[in-house]
């Protein structure tokens, strides 16, 4: 049974790194569109950075009850898990942002460009 929780412990990974990927496909064909930097290359990188993880999560699987306790006390073990998945997350974070940052603004440009046009048309109706 702790194999195969072991097991599915690496659906996290996995699903991490299939949403790197379709932002990364994303995010490369709307920088081809508006000519940005390819920033999204970051999330490449991300992708690389959580394999770490995954491969760590792969080999813990054929591990009995006693092997796998030492593994979890071993501070080497854990930063080599932990880090690369924090570094990865922040980059993907950050380009994301970069790339996607504007849709956040835009809706505030909108919503003050319609309050300033039905404010500049009901005063023509007033007139």
């Amino acid at each position: 049974m702790g194999n195969i929780g072991t097991l599915l412990s690496a659906a996290a990974p996995i699903g991490i790194i299939i949403a790197l990927w379709v932002i990364a496909q994303i995010s490369r064909r709307f920088g081809e569109v508006t000519h940005r930097p390819p920033f999204y290359r970051g999330f490449y990188l991300s992708l690389v950075l959580v394999l770490f993880p995954l491969v760590i999560r792969l080999l813990a699987v054929g591990l009995d009850e006693d092997e796998y306790a030492d593994l979890g006390g071993n501070t080497t073990d854990a930063l080599l898990h932990d880090v690369p998945l924090a570094i990865a997350i922040t980059l993907a974070g950050i380009i994301a942002w970069r790339y996607w940052g504007w849709l956040v603004y835009a809706h505030d440009d909108q919503v003050s460009i319609n309050n300033q046009q039905s404010k500049q048309s009901s005063q023509h109706k007033e007139s």
